[in-house]
C-alpha cells in the first residue's frame, strides 16, 4: 500500500517524461529566474514583507505596468478569488447582472454569495458541443447593474468585446470580463484582450497559459467604476491569510519576464508556428476548432489546438509521447506554450489519418432550462439526492457540470429536462470525464435536488 500517494503519482508521471499539451504553462520546464523553487523559499510573512509598501506590493505595481492598468492584486488562488472578489466588489448585493451563460464556477460562487437576480446570455454552439463566443448580447442592459463576460471560450475562442463593453458603460453598467485563458495575449498575434477594450475588472488565472505555478492568479482593474477600497475589502474576507510565498515568487517572476524584450517575440513566434500547424493537419483531412473559428469570423487563441474526432480515440493515440488537456466526445484539446519542442506533436499528428472522422459542423442553440427559483435560494433549500434517471422536473439544488471544460449545464434553481438528462447520460457514457456535481451510489448517478 503507498504512504505517500501523491509524491508517488508525481514521481510516476514525471519519470514518463512525455510532452506537456496541458495547463500549467510552465509545461515542467524551469524557466528564467525559476530557482526560487526551494523549501528554503516558503517563508510567511517576517522581515520585509512587514514593511509597506512591501515586496508584494511593489511586484504587483510592476505588474500592472506591465498590463497598462491602475492596479493589479496577485492571487494564490488561481482566478477564481479575483473573480469573487471582483464580483462582489462591483456591484451590490441582490442587484441583477447580465452573465454570460458560459460561466465558470467561480462565477457561480459570486452569484450565491451576493444573491443577485441574473438575465442569462446564451451562446451559440456547434453540433459536436463546442461553445462558441457570445455573438448576440442585448442591446438593452436597463434595468441591471452588471455585466459578467467570459471570455475567451475553454478553446481559445473569442470575440471582439470593445463595442459590447462601450455599450454597457454607456448604460452605466460597470463589467467584469472572466479572461481565466487569455493572460498571455499580446499584440496582433492574439485576440483582442478585455484590457484592451477597457473592461473595468479582469481575471487571469496565469498559470494556465503562462510560466508560473498553479494556482496563481491576477485581477486587474482600471477606469474609476469600481473602488479599489471595495476590492481590498472582499480581497481580505475571502482570501487566504497564509499565501504561500512561492506562488508569490512565481507571479513576481513572470511580472519581471513580462518586462523583457523577448517575451512578446516568443509569444508571437509560437503563434506563427502554431498557425502552421493548424493548416499542416487540416491538409492531412483533420478539422482544427480554431481555424474553422477564424474562418467564420471569430478569434481564436493560438496557443491552442482543439482537433475534432473521437476525443478519447485521439489521447490515446497521443499518449505515448504526451499528455493532452481536454476530452470531449468529439474533440481532443492542447496548450501549447514557448520553449516547447512541436516538433514532437506534428510527428505525432502526421501519422494520423485524420479523414476516417466524419465531421459535420452545424451551429445548434445552447439547451436552456426553466428556472424555479433564484440561484441562492435554491442553494440554501433542503435537498434529496435522486437518481438522474429519475429527475425530470426536479430542482437542481448544485450545478451540474462536466469538469473539463467547467461550464455548468445547470445551475441551482434550474428544472431538469427530459434532453437535459439524455445529453448528461450520453456524455458519461462517451467521454472519460466527470460531471462534478453527481455522485454515484450503488453505480447510479446521483443528482442533489430541492426537496419539495
Amino acid at each position: 500500500m503507498n504512504e505517500s500517494p501523491v509524491l508517488d503519482m508525481l514521481e510516476r508521471y514525471v519519470r514518463r517524461s512525455g510532452a506537456r499539451w496541458h495547463m500549467p504553462g510552465h509545461k515542467g520546464i524551469q524557466p528564467a529566474r525559476g530557482t526560487f523553487l526551494d523549501w528554503a523559499y516558503d517563508i510567511t510573512e517576517v522581515g520585509e514583507m512587514l514593511e509597506h509598501p512591501n515586496p508584494i506590493e511593489r511586484s504587483q505595481q510592476f505588474m500592472a505596468k506591465s498590463y497598462g492598468v491602475d492596479r493589479t492584486w496577485y492571487s494564490v488562488q488561481g482566478a477564481t478569488l479575483p473573480v469573487m472578489a471582483g464580483i462582489l466588489a462591483a456591484f451590490p448585493p441582490h442587484s441583477t447582472l447580465w452573465v454570460d451563460r458560459i460561466l465558470h464556477r467561480s462565477v457561480l460562487s459570486a452569484l450565491v454569495l451576493g444573491r443577485y437576480q441574473v438575465r442569462w446570455l446564451y451562446p451559440a454552439m456547434l453540433s459536436d458541443d463546442i461553445i462558441l463566443p457570445l455573438t448576440e448580447i442585448s442591446p438593452n442592459f436597463s434595468g441591471a447593474q452588471g455585466l459578467v463576460l467570459t471570455h475567451p471560450t475553454y478553446d481559445g475562442l473569442a470575440k471582439d468585446l470593445r463595442d459590447v463593453i462601450g455599450r454597457a458603460h454607456q448604460g452605466g453598467l460597470a463589467v467584469l470580463v472572466d479572461e481565466a485563458h487569455g493572460s498571455h495575449w499580446l499584440g496582433d498575434s492574439f485576440p483582442t484582450s478585455a484590457v484592451a477594450a477597457q473592461a473595468d475588472l479582469v481575471a487571469h488565472g496565469t498559470h494556465k497559459t503562462e510560466a508560473s505555478l498553479t494556482q496563481t492568479g491576477l485581477l486587474h482593474l482600471q477606469g474609476g467604476r469600481v473602488s479599489a477600497d471595495d476590492i481590498d475589502r472582499w480581497w481580505r474576507l475571502l482570501a487566504t491569510s497564509s499565501p504561500s510565498y512561492l506562488l508569490l515568487a512565481s507571479l513576481d517572476r513572470l511580472q519581471w519576464q513580462r518586462r523583457q524584450p523577448q517575451y512578446g517575440r516568443q509569444w508571437r513566434a509560437l503563434a506563427d508556428r502554431v498557425r502552421g500547424l493548424w493548416n499542416t493537419i487540416e491538409n492531412q483531412g483533420a478539422v482544427v476548432l480554431q481555424s474553422w473559428a477564424e474562418r467564420h469570423g471569430f478569434e481564436a487563441d493560438p496557443a491552442r489546438l482543439t482537433i475534432f474526432g473521437r476525443g478519447a480515440e485521439l489521447r490515446s493515440k497521443l499518449a505515448s509521447v504526451g499528455e493532452v488537456e481536454k476530452v470531449t466526445p468529439s474533440t481532443c484539446t492542447l496548450i501549447l506554450a514557448p520553449g516547447q519542442d512541436l516538433s514532437i506533436i506534428e510527428k505525432a499528428l502526421s501519422g494520423i489519418d485524420f479523414r476516417e472522422a466524419k465531421i459535420a459542423l452545424t451551429m445548434t442553440q445552447y439547451p436552456r432550462l426553466n428556472t424555479a427559483m433564484p440561484i441562492h435560494r435554491a442553494w440554501n433549500q433542503a435537498g434529496q439526492w435522486v437518481p438522474l434517471r429519475e429527475a425530470q422536473g426536479c430542482v437542481v439544488k448544485d450545478a451540474l457540470t462536466p469538469y473539463p471544460p467547467g461550464v455548468p449545464m445547470a445551475v441551482p434553481g434550474e428544472i431538469l429536462s427530459r434532453e437535459m438528462i439524455e445529453w448528461l447520460t450520453q456524455w458519461m457514457a462517451a467521454a472519460a470525464v466527470p460531471v462534478h456535481g453527481l455522485k454515484y451510489q450503488e453505480g447510479n448517478a446521483m443528482v442533489w435536488v430541492v426537496d419539495q
